[in-house]
């Protein structure tokens, strides 16, 4: 009997022993928190873009300072830079291989863009083509380009990019999916463009509001929640994407569909109205461009309608001029297909009303006569001043002349009277 209340207590203080120190080690590591990297782009000598005095590496190291501090503000999150400073330079690989040793859950990659054209605007993620890593990048694509669209930026989608060896195109995702982390490369905006220096162009705080959308967007991707912050997305329905068995290639075709047609004709008002089809069986259509010279140039590029073939479209005509409307359309890789050409005939100038044209030289002949008498007065006054001023002149030369007279007269007179003596 002893025996067997000894083993209890055994049993029973064992019991206490896994309670007490090893189920709360375990809970740790099945809890263990979220690792994050985030990676300014650029650095050192290579800058990035440049617009406007505007400098990339900066701008990315502001977002992601700022991405940071609101990550932190979240549980059970653990948030690293690649660098801190704007002067650092690391390479790709030495990026990638950073995020690896921190056994990093994610790296994000923060970036703006340009583009050769200067036409082009909005906010894209680059992603990796291959299997789980595509998965996973896409779900977070998901998430954070739907963040942009509520913010007011034109969503240009969630891509990959394949390279000659057909590998992911970008170092940085490639460098990193060779070490098992998932990395996705957002680009905020475009600096050169009209549309999108709205979202940068006012101060840091702009900046900074881009690192705090970042941050939401990771905090519902990994479903964590903020007491500081005081929201909670652990039920965040995160988008599940399949993993493809293949690897996902870009379109690299244009469009396969632009058509314009012209509906009506206002001369009047010199408004022409055209119904524009357009449609890209392999991605979508995001851009389309009206040009009046044949293709030559284009006027600012408007958003195309997501998912849809054909719209309507107003164009407002110059007068005087032949033209050669056509339009381009662009789909998500950029690739440009221009329409037929509509053929429109000068139309008139405007023509002012005879009653204006008289009511205008009415106010301009009044205006000139009231002017050739101001200037008629002017010079009458100016002559009599200048008169007034010759004889004034005229008087002093005389008693000039005549103080002269009376000086040489008494110095000969002088001169006399010692001849005499």
């Amino acid at each position: 009997m002893k025996i067997r209340a000894y083993v209890s207590k055994i049993i029973k203080l064992l019991g206490i022993f896994l309670v007490a120190f090893l189920l709360p080690g375990l809970n740790a590591y099945a809890e263990r928190p979220v690792v994050v990297v985030l990676d300014p782009g650029h650095g050192g000598d290579n800058t990035g873009a440049i617009y406007n005095g505007f400098i990339e590496k900066d701008m990315n190291l502001i977002v992601a300072k700022a991405m940071k501090a609101e990550l932190e503000k979240y549980e059970g999150i653990t948030v690293y830079l690649t660098h801190d400073d704007a002067e650092t330079d690391m390479t790709l690989k030495e990026r990638a291989e950073f995020a690896a040793e921190k056994n990093a859950d994610f790296m994000f990659c923060l970036h703006f863009n340009m583009s050769e054209s200067h036409m082009l605007y909005g906010a894209e993620v680059w992603i990796s083509a291959f299997d789980v890593f595509y998965a996973k990048g896409h779900a977070f694509g998901q998430i954070i380009m739907e963040s942009f669209s509520e913010f007011g930026l034109f969503n240009r989608g969630i891509k990959t990019r394949i390279n000659n060896r057909d590998d992911d195109y970008y170092g940085i995702i490639r460098e990193s999916r060779n070490l098992g982390v998932d990395t996705i490369l957002i680009e905020h905006l475009h600096l050169d463009h009209m549309i999108d220096q709205e979202f940068y162009a006012h101060g840091d705080f702009q900046l900074e509001e881009f690192g705090r959308l970042n941050a939401a967007a990771v905090a519902k991707y990994f479903n964590l929640a903020s007491d500081i912050l005081g929201v909670d997305y652990r039920d965040y329905p995160v988008p599940e994407v399949e993993v493809p068995s293949e690897i996902i290639r870009p379109d690299l075709t244009p469009p396969d569909v632009s058509h314009i047609e012209l509906i009506s004709l206002d001369i009047e008002e010199r408004v022409a109205v055209f119904s524009l089809m357009a449609e890209d069986y392999d991605s979508l259509i995001l851009y389309y461009g009206i040009s009046l010279d044949g293709g030559i140039s284009f006027d600012v590029l408007q958003p195309f309608p997501l998912g849809e073939t054909e719209l309507t479209v107003l164009v407002n005509l110059p007068p005087e001029q032949d033209l050669k409307v056509v339009a381009a359309v662009f789909n998500a890789y950029d690739r440009i297909t221009q329409s037929n050409v509509v053929e429109i005939s000068a139309l008139p100038g405007d023509e002012i009303d005879e009653d204006i044209l008289d009511e205008l030289e009415k106010i301009v002949d009044i205006s000139l006569a009231d002017l050739t008498s101001k200037l008629s007065d002017r010079q009458e006054h100016l002559s009599r001043r200048l008169e007034t001023y010759q004889i004034i002149i005229i008087g002093i030369v005389v008693l000039m002349v005549f103080l002269v007279l009376i000086i040489a007269s008494r110095v000969w007179l002088l001169l006399r009277g010692r001849e005499r003596d």
